[in-house]
């Protein structure tokens, strides 16, 4: 079985879908299946509407045919880091004694809500916990708090997230086994493929292990932690062997770049098994295509008034298909859909914004789904006075490791035009976007004045490498939230003046727009469709959750050993 996928951000976008929905058990492993075009959602007066922005030619969005995203990846919110103590666990592990749940950068004193979404799609909710003073949050999670009669939870890839009241969201992906001797094998070929190269190959995915002709049950886990049911309204089965083949080819050349999840489980729920295959980065993207607003400025009410502010594309492709991205004054990424060029690679087109949008300098990005190159197009909003252009500063920008980590010297972060009371927080990140510790917390927080205006000294809590670093500021969600990255170069060369105090319009600051990433677009989330055929899923009824254990975790929890009988239906403390 081949299908053709457009996988944007945290979705997976279909423009041609191939495979007719054929089933699996009809071929041999790794063989491709007959194949049928089917187009969707090619209106090119359809609206793509993310937050009350509003594209006015798009190709829309549309999940692959028989495929359902189960769960997209958090979306137009500050995004924060979640890790679990261990990738994978038991079925009767993940109920008795679970999993431990770290996650860092959230608001100190912010309630924050876990749930887990199951391979079917079936969420659960632990009781809330409370942030601590560092933003941070430890607490291990079980399923016998919120399904106390199950012992044998779902299995399959499934996926932790942690929201808070705050506006902020991070996940991370677990996969819940069976034990040993019912596992399937579970690999692809090729186990590594290129952006490129997936637009042009298939990587064919294989699980053996099943009865023979039995339904197959198939999800993709990205690497930003989407899940995707895939093949659900085709019935796909295993053959007479008890194997399973199913063919994927990219149509986008944006894949998502990291380690892809494939999970299967049998129809039965007895048979589970998970295998992975890396997408690595293409050839480097270039910027060689143009994107021109029709003005350069352009009021906030004439932006939320239809059309709103006119573009247009050239350079393309004939006939290509791009992807449009706006990022605002305030350094915040929408993804706003899939256009289309015409036959001589040029689009006009529109974007309105919601009412009361923020001054400053917009940019406007489109980028090929054919070869990831693409244009950007800048214009300012104006005429907001209530939601003024904000501006932000590092002095200096350049630091020697011995002086960041001095408390008499560190580097200054000033603000100007943030409304009054908006607290920010503020992150140190490496080039691998590691969280580098400061004497403020794991993250630094500070609120904006009376007159708009902020002034964070930042200090390290040890020298850190030499090398090129992020100075990240965040606060809020889309469209009106900040999301503002510094650059900060820091020096083995302890002899670089530490910093005094600047304003932000003494010069030095830098731009509160990052320039377009050469990666992937971020999240497109589509519309779902509903399956054919139910997910098996626990049959208990849910229980009404009870408090998960505190976050001040007891510091021999991890070295007490699995209970060799059930534990009691109550929750031990």
């Amino acid at each position: 079985m081949k299908r053709n996928l457009a996988i944007v951000g945290a979705a997976v976008v279909a423009l041609v879908v191939i495979g007719g929905g054929v089933s699996a058990a009809a071929q041999a492993p790794g063989a491709s299946a007959p194949t049928a075009a089917t187009a969707v959602a090619t209106s090119d007066t359809a609206a793509a509407e993310a937050d009350g922005w509003t594209v006015a030619s798009s190709e829309g969005s549309a999940v692959p045919q028989g495929g359902r995203v189960v769960a997209a990846a958090p979306h137009d919110v500050a995004p924060i880091q979640v890790s679990l103590d261990q990738p994978s666990i038991e079925q009767y592990g993940m109920w008795a004694w679970g999993v431990e749940v770290t996650a860092h950068a959230m608001m100190p004193g912010a309630t924050a809500t876990i749930s887990i979404t199951f391979a079917s799609g079936l969420q659960k909710h632990w009781a809330p916990v409370t942030v601590d003073a560092d933003g941070s949050i430890v607490t291990r999670v079980r399923t016998l708090d919120i399904d106390p009669e199950n012992t044998q939870p779902e299995p399959g890839v499934a996926r932790i997230t942690v929201e808070t009241s705050t506006g902020e969201a991070g996940s991370a992906l677990l996969d819940i086994t069976v034990p040993e001797g019912q596992r399937l094998n579970v690999w692809s070929s090729p186990a590594s493929i290129s952006q490129d190269e997936f637009l042009d190959k298939t990587v064919v995915v294989h699980a053996s292990g099943f009865a023979p002709m039995t339904h197959v049950f198939f999800n993709l886990g990205m690497p930003d932690t989407t899940m995707v049911a895939m093949g659900e309204n085709e019935g796909l089965h295993s053959d007479e062997n008890g194997d399973f083949s199913y063919e994927m080819q990219m149509i986008s050349v944006n894949a998502l770049v990291g380690e892809w999840t494939l999970s299967f489980q049998s129809a039965d729920g007895t048979r589970q098994g998970v295998g992975t295959f890396m997408v690595t980065p293409g050839a480097p993207r270039t910027q060689n295509k143009t994107l021109t607003p029709a003005a350069g400025e352009i009021s906030a009410d004439a932006f939320a008034t239809a059309p709103g502010m006119v573009f247009d594309v050239a350079g393309f492709i004939p006939f290509d298909t791009y992807e449009l991205t706006l990022v605002t004054s305030r350094g915040i990424r929408l993804p706003l859909g899939i256009s289309r060029t015409n036959g001589e690679g040029r689009h006009h087109n529109s974007i309105k914004a919601p009412d009361g949008v923020a001054e400053g300098l917009y940019t406007l990005e489109a980028r090929s789904t054919i070869t990831g190159d693409y244009a950007i197009g800048t214009f300012s909003v104006t005429e907001n006075p209530g939601s003024p252009a904000s501006s932000f500063a590092l002095s200096p920008s350049t630091v020697a490791a011995t002086v960041l980590s001095d408390p008499a010297g560190g580097v200054v972060l000033t603000g100007a035009g943030i409304p009054s009371g908006t607290s920010l927080r503020v992150s140190l990140r490496d080039a691998q976007w590691k969280r580098m510790p400061l004497t403020a917390g794991a993250d630094a927080y500070v609120d904006a004045g009376e007159d708009g205006t902020i002034r964070l000294p930042l200090v390290t809590l040890d020298p850190i490498a030499a090398g090129s670093y992020t100075v990240w500021i965040a606060a809020g969600a889309a469209p009106f939230g900040y999301s503002v990255q510094l650059p900060l170069m820091v020096t083995g060369d302890s002899s670089v003046v530490p910093p005094s105090a600047s304003s932000p319009g003494s010069g030095t600051s830098s731009s509160a727009v990052a320039p377009a990433p050469t990666s992937p677009l971020a999240a497109i989330t589509p519309s779902t469709t509903t399956p054919r055929v139910d997910r098996p899923a626990p049959t208990a009824p849910a229980a009404v959750p009870s408090p998960s254990p505190s976050p001040d975790a007891d510091p021999l929890e991890g070295d007490i050993a699995p209970p060799v009988l059930p534990v009691p239906t109550s929750p031990s403390r």
